[in-house]
């Protein structure tokens, strides 16, 4: 082999190499950049989930409100503490 061919091996070489950390280099950073997207979605899902589940209580809340206003019971409850009556023969400590 002449010295001008193996220059020219050489460059290809270096060149290939070059080539190959420079995609190497990109597919980190590109896999980082995924990582922390997945991470920082992860947190959103769990930031949700909690709002999701505070709103399920205060939605069950409602519905045991709405239930106990429509019952007799409040009827009562509410006769006895505001309008000051109650039953015959009831003992009210107020």
């Amino acid at each position: 082999m002449s010295e001008i061919d193996e220059l020219k091996l050489k460059r290809k070489v270096q060149l290939i190499v070059i080539s190959a950390i420079s995609l190497f280099f990109v597919l980190c950073t590109v896999a980082v950049f995924q990582f922390a997207m997945i991470i920082n979605r992860n947190a959103q899902i769990r930031t949700l989930d909690r709002q999701n589940a505070a709103l399920q209580l205060q939605i069950d809340r409602a519905l045991d409100d709405a239930q106990y206003f429509d019952s007799d019971q409040f009827v009562y409850d509410f006769a006895l503490r505001h309008l000051n009556r109650g039953r015959p023969n009831d003992r009210v400590f107020l």
